[in-house]
């Protein structure tokens, strides 16, 4: 593989992968695609040597290895981790409100954002949506605006909590 391809592929996961909801999917497809066997993670397992596994927790955890060939480890083995979240507004539970104007959604912050980045700049929205569908049962489903549809801006009536506004206009 070329740098120029490899550079290309990595920018097109990054692109599909705009939350760590998004990142799980567009890596259980790729495992998919390269012959890896999803397992339950309820479920005893039946591996065998050679073979390629991964299982999925909450569409947000992610698990793959491959069984070696020669007998059962003696020193050890090796593992790579890595994590799947980062810094982010997330929207709250019943986000809605109309204050001094504007409709806003409450958003609080998850992990060690920097926040003045997020400030007077278009943001999009992406994540996993839990609903009520037909009949009483909850699903879940990935969504993705592609395209800017609010600014957070420093609350005009507090001075200090950021607020997400859609995209500045006036109710």
């Amino acid at each position: 593989m070329t740098q120029a391809l490899f550079n290309q592929q990595l920018c097109d996961f990054i692109s599909r992968s705009t939350t760590p909801f998004h990142a799980v999917e567009s890596m259980v497809a790729e495992l998919a695609g390269a012959g890896f066997e999803e397992l339950d993670d309820q479920s005893s397992w039946s591996v065998k040597p050679g073979g390629k596994y991964f299982l999925c927790r909450n569409g947000s955890s992610l698990v793959a290895f491959v069984v070696g060939t020669a007998s059962a480890p003696v020193e050890g083995m090796r593992m790579v981790g890595a994590h799947t979240d980062s810094p982010c507004l997330m929207v709250k539970p019943l986000p809605e409100n109309n204050r001094e104007g504007y409709f806003q959604l409450g958003v609080e912050v998850y992990g060690g954002a920097l926040l003045n980045p997020w400030f007077d700049r278009d943001l999009s929205l992406a994540g996993r949506v839990t609903f009520e569908a037909t009949g009483g049962l909850l699903k879940s489903a990935l969504i993705d605006f592609h395209s800017a549809i609010a600014t957070v801006e420093i609350a005009p009536f507090t001075g200090t909590s950021p607020v997400w506004g859609g995209a500045g206009a006036r109710i």
